[in-house]
């Protein structure tokens, strides 16, 4: 009975050793991929499958590459949303709440340059919003 305990033991430990082999490949891993290796059932072979990892995004923000004016900052939703309602008829542009896990953040705008975003930064300031500051993409 060992002996047959061995042999089993011995012929999955060989196989197992086989199966890593097999998935093992000379090319580096891309960052920014992560690698699935899958068993095929007909032919005991595996399969490597390169796929993107998939990262969380805020569906809030319009484009990474703008710039944006964030006047506060709270774990609050209801705050935010308060701060939101009070600073909207102050301001031409849009005034929003993003939430960036664990934050809401309460922003103005979507500036394609660096110097509008500053003009109402500075126009915030002068509005009371002492804290406002450029976001930069």
């Amino acid at each position: 009975m060992v002996k047959r305990i061995f042999v089993v033991s011995l012929l999955l430990i060989v196989a197992f050793a086989g199966c890593t082999k097999k998935a093992k490949t000379n090319e580096p891993i891309k960052q920014d991929q992560i690698v699935v290796v899958e068993e095929q059932p007909d032919t005991q072979q595996l399969e490597v499958i390169e796929e993107p990892i998939k990262t969380e995004t805020n569906t809030n923000l319009s484009n990474q590459n703008e710039y944006k004016v964030q006047l506060f900052a709270t774990y609050d939703e209801a705050k935010a949303t308060k701060v939101r309602d009070e600073a909207a008829p102050k301001f031409t542009q849009d005034v929003y709440v993003d939430y960036v896990a664990p934050y809401y953040k309460v922003r103005i705008g979507h500036f394609t340059n660096k110097d509008d975003a500053d003009k109402v930064r500075d126009l915030a300031k002068e509005k009371g919003y002492n804290d406002a500051f450029t976001v930069v993409p």
